[in-house]
């Protein structure tokens, strides 16, 4: 009797996979690949159930994974480190983009970093991996961080509206924000660039910086080894898909992708920086730490161990 009902249980888990709870911003090129998986069917050619959660804010998705109310956040490899430093374990376990993916945008009269002394920049959030892109650059140009004022703008259209409007010197800008902006104000100044490999190399001196990631707790990757291991094939094959078509093949996939000629813009330039293998090495972890200024070691923080 033990036996056969083991048997039953077996078969049960087979026919029915785990449904992993996957929690994402909305769909910008950041995330793309997370959702092309959804989208084009590779999380079920794959035999994994993944329900998608759209929530706004990388620290919001944080918070949900370290919760528990999801299994698995479209977040930013830098928020590893930052729950290191707090001893919780979250791990990275499929990079998305080999940058950031952001540019700095100055307003009129902004034309470089050392400009922004006494000034105010738009951040997603305070706290967030943009305001530590900006710490980074401010010292890097010889301005002291302390000597500008960061202001909390969201992401996206709040961003951009308060560049337009002044409320802000300049901005930390991600994905179409960038084009969008930049097509509507030909007199903004772009003080730094990731989106570009001479961009990267020029901000932090490497031209692969894992920034948008897979994560979750260590215990979940430690008890859903197989659904880990699909979702790793599913968003990989998504990131092939990317890299074998055309940005306007890719924009036709994109449900209400907002400002088209914006997106299909950003979606150009982000095609040569994704990923090609998912992969995170202790040398571009290293890279990370030390644009957080973090003295947290990396090791633990990801691995490849569910990628092919």
């Amino acid at each position: 009797m033990k036996r056969a009902l083991l048997l039953i249980c077996l078969l049960t888990s087979c026919s029915h996979p785990h449904s992993v709870r996957l929690v994402l911003q909305p769909p910008s090129t950041n995330n793309y690949p997370s959702y092309f998986a959804q989208w084009l069917s590779f999380y079920k050619e794959e035999g994994v159930d993944v329900s998608i959660s759209q929530i706004a804010g990388a620290s919001k998705v944080l918070e949900a994974v370290v919760a528990g109310s999801a299994d698995v956040g479209g977040g930013v490899y830098e928020q590893t480190l930052q729950m290191e430093a707090e001893g919780k374990s979250i791990v990275g376990f499929v990079s998305l983009l080999k940058s950031p993916n952001f540019a700095i945008i100055g307003a009129p009269g902004v034309l470089k970093l050392s400009d922004l002394r006494g000034k105010t920049v738009g951040v997603s959030s305070v706290g967030s991996p943009s305001q530590f892109y900006l710490t980074y650059l401010l010292k890097n140009a010889g301005v002291n961080p302390d000597e500008v004022s960061t202001a909390t703008v969201g992401m996206g259209a709040t961003a951009m509206a308060a560049l337009d409007h002044r409320q802000v010197d300049a901005a930390v800008l991600f994905g179409s924000a960038i084009t969008a902006h930049l097509a509507r104000n030909s007199d903004a100044v772009i003080l730094a660039d990731t989106r570009t490999p001479e961009g990267l190399q020029k901000a932090f001196q490497v031209t692969d910086y894992p920034a948008s990631c897979l994560l979750a707790k260590r215990e979940w990757l430690d008890a859903h080894p197989e659904e880990a291991r699909k979702m790793a094939r599913a968003v990989l094959h998504a990131l092939y898909w990317i890299r074998d078509h055309s940005a306007e093949e890719i924009l036709a996939r994109v449900p209400s992708p907002g400002n088209p000629s914006a997106e299909l813009a950003a979606i150009r330039l982000a095609k040569p920086m994704y990923s090609s293998d998912g992969r995170i090495d202790q040398e571009k972890a290293e890279r990370v730490r030390t644009v957080l200024g973090s003295k947290m070691p990396v090791l633990g923080t990801f691995t490849n161990q569910y990628l092919p």
